[in-house]
């Protein structure tokens, strides 16, 4: 068989999903004639190997790519199967996610932290692997991500004395007065129990309402903090927007988030990639388990700008229509390909990794030795390691491939 093939994804319902046609996973999973209840949200789209959604071969009656990859090994590459073995398909997973509202207060364990959780927890946490990400928007997207300098933190601190008190004040003033570890500030407010905190968190919504916090720094924050209180009301993630940085990101923009750092996506659409793995340790802004004690635990703690939690991409000096997301770890790599109207044969990059290739706009045929096919939004490629695959005919096609990036120290 042939070692280029198309894929067919993992569809994702989860509540905060963009509903319908209003959600890019739904358009690209419509195009694969997959049918779209207006209704109904789609959240997420998985292109991989992991068990909770395995990306499946239409063209083999439907047999998943993590079977099809047992049985073909070699099909990995040598950036795979050096790093990570060649039993245990794709070292990365790709998704695209559809955001309505916000998503948990989060974080993605380490590889020992995961380890640990797997084996005490398998139900909550469902493998041993970490899971170090990274989202390039699609559209203009918003998130929390990493937590801020510490001397905002401290400014809403003396804005807000009512979150000085909820903290505790010798706990507030320590930090305060020698800009100290935040792990005890933001530890003593994530685990207060609900009766103490959810009448201040009233009283902080009130004077956001009547406009009596009107400070600069508060301000930056009072549409967003009265947006997530209407969504998620009495939650003590809320708070959250006090202590971690809010970014915007425009189509193309990306950020990267390691192991421990805390995140969460609040709107828009993005492509993700990812190591596989779904490990989740969530705190607030969620229906779903709250661990609140291993996430306040595991936090890295490091404060940076917003500016400092984007992550920029580099141009392929060998090909000026290639923008490419190198984050620092093996697991993988993006490469988002702009193609306007041309008729001239594109060669995809030969990388010895096995890849995946979606289209998110346009329309082009492809060729594989003397395999001809045509694609189009949704269309997703497997691409084995060493394959040499050209676009022709494209017609205003943007298109990101995932792979291993086994060049990664």
């Amino acid at each position: 068989m042939s070692y280029v093939f198309k894929l067919r994804p993992s569809i994702k319902n989860y509540e905060w999903g963009k509903l319908g046609l209003q959600s890019t996973v739904a358009l690209l999973s419509k195009s694969e004639g997959f049918q779209v209840d207006e209704k109904s949200p789609y959240a997420e789209l998985w292109i991989g190997t992991h068990s909770s959604g395995p990306a499946v071969i239409p063209s083999l009656e439907d047999t998943k790519l993590i079977d099809w990859i047992s049985t073909h090994p070699d099909s990995l590459g040598k950036n795979i199967s050096n790093s990570f073995g060649n039993t245990s398909g794709l070292p990365f997973l790709f998704k695209v996610l559809s955001i309505r509202k916000p998503l948990s207060i989060q974080a993605h364990p380490d590889k020992e932290t995961a380890k640990v959780l797997f084996e005490k927890f398998p139900g909550n946490y469902p493998d041993d692997n970490h899971k170090p990400e990274m989202a390039i928007a699609l559209t203009e997207f918003e998130a929390l991500c990493g937590f801020r300098p510490k001397s905002e933190i401290e400014s809403f601190l003396r804005e807000i004395p009512l979150l000085k008190e909820l903290v505790g004040t010798k706990t507030a003033e320590d930090f305060m007065h020698n800009l100290s570890d935040l792990k005890p500030l933001f530890t003593a407010l994530m685990t207060l129990p609900q009766n103490k905190f959810q009448p201040i968190l009233s009283q902080i919504v009130e004077g956001f309402k009547e406009d009596h916090l009107n400070q600069e720094l508060c301000q930056s924050v009072r549409e967003l903090f009265l947006k997530t209180h209407t969504q998620y009301p009495g939650d003590i993630g809320c708070f959250c927007l006090f202590f971690l940085n809010y970014l915007k990101l425009e189509p193309g923009d990306a950020i990267f988030l390691a192991a421990n750092e805390p995140h969460a996506y609040l709107s828009g659409d993005c492509v993700e990639c990812m190591a596989t793995s779904d490990n989740v340790v969530r705190a607030g802004l969620t229906p779903k388990l709250r661990d609140v004690t291993t996430l306040c635990d595991i936090l890295t703690y490091n404060c940076r700008t917003s500016e400092e939690n984007k992550f920029q991409p580099v141009a392929d000096p060998n090909d000026p229509f290639c923008r490419i997301y190198d984050p620092p770890v093996k697991e993988f790599a993006v490469d988002s390909i702009s193609l306007e109207h041309r008729d001239d044969p594109y060669s995809l990059r030969v990388i010895e990794s096995a890849s995946v290739l979606l289209v998110v706009k346009g329309s082009a045929k492809y060729t594989y030795g003397n395999e001809t096919g045509d694609f189009g939004v949704g269309s997703i490629l497997f691409i084995g390691s060493g394959c040499k695959v050209d676009v022709s005919r494209s017609h205003g096609v943007l298109m990101f491939r995932a792979y291993c990036n086994a060049n990664c120290t």
